[in-house]
């Protein structure tokens, strides 16, 4: 009996041990994004979700800078059914941009992933039924693909 339960034993803590052996992931050193998907709660709040993957881990601003990081533009769709910048007021060069801060990551990580939570101000969401586009910047400067949302109806 005691023989078989060292052998339970050895046979745990060497498969603990190759599990915890694995690679690290391995990513491109520019952030990639992809839409994961829309909270909505019905009546104010909007919050777009996007996940990503960042190489080189440099993703984040520190509390000092002032620079975003994170940028959704918006697309309202028209009457003609096609998707239009937003504009404000009369404006035609101005779009709505919300620029986003991710604050800075602990040194010394590579293969980050995770998720992006953006609240959407209501104030900007004046349209029916909206989309975004939205790219990402690391410390590099490098930018992520730009990443297009499906369309969500919000009035």
């Amino acid at each position: 009996m005691k023989s078989s339960i060292k052998y339970i034993l050895l046979a745990v803590l060497l498969g603990s041990g190759f599990g915890a052996c694995t690679p690290d992931p391995v990513f491109p050193d520019e952030p990639v994004l992809e839409f994961k998907e829309y909270i909505y709660n019905g009546s104010d709040t909007l919050k777009v979700v996007l996940s990503f993957t960042d190489g080189d881990g440099d993703i984040g601003v520190s509390p000092t800078g002032n620079d975003s990081n994170m940028v959704l533009t918006l697309y309202y769709k028209g009457p003609d059914g096609l998707f239009h910048v937003a504009r404000p007021g009369a404006s035609t060069t101005d779009s709505i941009y919300y620029n986003y801060r991710i604050p800075d990551l602990p040194e010394g990580q590579s293969g980050l992933e995770g998720d992006v939570y953006l609240v959407v101000n209501p104030q900007f969401m004046l349209y029916d039924t909206i989309q975004f586009n939205a790219y990402m910047l690391d410390q590099s400067r490098n930018k992520s693909n730009v990443v297009r949302t499906p369309e969500t109806v919000v009035n």
